[in-house]
C-alpha cells in the first residue's frame, strides 16, 4: 500500500523528486469504509515538507454497507470547496481501479482540529468553546442547505447516489420514491420477525408526509462525530459518502438521533440563540418545527436501517463471515424500540 500511495502522490505532485510514506496506520471506528492516516515526506528540488493525509478505501463488495462511489464523493468535496465557504478537507483524487489499493479509494488532506467532539460537552476540556463551535456548525449547515444544487452537483450524480431508484425531480417525487425504496427493500433485510417494526415505520412515514420544503444537498451523516473544530470554529465537515439531494430536515433529524446516542447536546446550542433549531430557523426562515424533526428522525433512521439491516441479513444467511456485521446487530436492535417510540406505540418512550 505504501508503494501505491507513493505512485499516486507522484502523479498528484509531478514536480516532486521523491515521496516517502510515514506513519501509515488504520483509524479505528466507522462501519462503511476502511480509513488510514499517514504522512508523506515530499522532497522538491529546493525544499522538503511533511504533508498529512487520509486514505479512504472501500471494503470488499460482499461486506459493503453503503454502495457509494469515491469518484462522486471526490467531485462533491471539491465542488463544495470551490463554490462555498463550508470547511472541508481537500480531496487529492480517487482511484477506482481495485487493483491499485485492493478496492476503490480516495486520498484526502488530513485537516487540523479536534475530532473528539465529546470534549465540548459534559464539562469536557473544551466546554467553554461549545456555543461558538455549534453556532459556526449551524451556519455551515445552513450554507450547505441553501447552496445551489446545480453548482454542487452539475451532473446529477447525487440525485440517486446509491442507485436505488430515487427520483429527485421534485420534493414529492423524492419522498414517494424513497418510501418505495424502503418498502421494496424489506424482504431482503427481514432476517428476524421483530423487524416488522421497520416495515411499519416505512408505511407510517408514507402515510404522514410533512409539508414540502425545498430540496437541498444534505450531508447525509450529520452527527457529532463528523466535524472537527479548533479555537471556536469548525475546521472541517468530514465523511461525505452518504451525501445526496434530499430534504434538509434529514440532517437535523439525524443529528437529533446521534446527539442522544453520543451523549452530546449539539441541538441545545448555541444557548444564546435558543438552541440549534431556533438558530437554524433564524438563518433560513424555514420555521422547521419540533414535530418535523421527529418525523425526519424516523426518516433518517429508516434511511440507514435499510442498508445496515440488509448487510446483517447477508451475514445471517452466511453470504460471508465478517464478524462486524454481527456486531451491527447491537445498535440495530437497540434502534427498534426507539423507532416504536417515534411512532407512539403504547408503553414505549423515546
Amino acid at each position: 500500500m505504501e508503494d501505491q500511495l507513493v505512485q499516486f502522490l507522484l502523479r498528484t505532485f509531478p514536480g516532486a523528486r521523491e515521496i516517502v510514506i510515514e506513519e501509515l496506520e488504520p483509524i479505528p471506528g466507522g462501519y462503511s469504509r476502511e480509513t488510514y492516516r499517514f504522512d508523506a515526506r515530499v522532497r522538491w528540488t529546493d525544499r522538503e515538507e511533511l504533508l498529512p493525509f487520509i486514505l479512504r478505501k472501500d471494503p470488499p463488495a460482499v461486506v459493503s454497507i453503503l454502495q457509494t462511489s469515491r469518484a462522486v464523493e471526490h467531485d462533491l468535496i471539491e465542488a463544495v470547496r470551490a463554490h462555498t465557504t463550508v470547511p472541508v478537507s481537500r480531496s487529492f483524487g480517487h482511484e477506482m481501479d481495485p487493483q491499485v489499493f485492493g478496492e476503490a479509494a480516495m486520498v484526502l488532506e488530513r485537516v487540523r482540529g479536534n475530532g473528539a467532539t465529546s470534549d465540548l460537552f459534559n464539562d469536557g476540556p473544551d466546554a467553554y468553546q461549545v456555543d461558538d463551535v455549534i453556532r459556526h456548525l449551524c451556519e455551515v449547515l445552513v450554507e450547505l442547505h441553501t447552496a445551489d444544487i446545480s453548482t454542487l452537483d452539475p451532473h446529477g450524480a447525487l440525485a440517486d447516489p446509491r442507485d436505488v431508484g430515487i427520483d429527485a425531480s421534485s420534493w414529492d417525487a423524492y419522498m414517494d420514491s424513497t418510501f418505495e425504496y424502503y418498502i421494496n427493500s424489506y424482504d431482503s433485510l427481514a432476517y428476524d420477525p421483530n423487524l416488522v417494526v421497520l416495515l411499519d415505520s416505512f408505511l407510517t412515514l408514507r402515510r404522514n408526509k410533512p409539508r414540502p420544503l425545498r430540496l437541498s444537498l444534505v450531508h447525509g451523516d450529520f452527527n457529532p462525530a463528523n466535524f472537527l473544530y479548533e479555537n471556536g470554529q469548525v475546521t472541517a465537515l468530514i465523511d461525505w459518502e452518504n451525501s445526496r439531494i434530499g430534504d434538509p430536515r434529514e440532517d437535523l433529524g439525524w443529528m437529533t438521533t446521534m446527539d442522544i446516542i453520543s451523549n452530546t447536546s449539539v441541538m441545545s446550542h448555541p444557548i444564546d440563540e435558543g438552541g440549534f433549531l431556533a438558530y437554524y430557523n433564524k438563518l433560513t426562515g424555514w420555521n422547521v418545527t419540533a414535530e418535523e424533526i421527529d418525523y425526519f428522525t424516523l426518516f433518517g433512521t429508516a434511511n440507514i436501517a435499510v442498508p445496515i439491516n440488509a448487510a446483517i441479513a447477508r451475514r445471517v444467511r452466511n453470504e460471508h463471515s465478517v464478524f462486524m456485521h454481527l456486531y451491527l446487530m447491537q445498535p440495530s436492535t437497540a434502534a427498534i424500540p426507539n423507532m416504536a417510540g417515534l411512532m407512539h406505540y403504547p408503553g414505549v418512550t423515546v
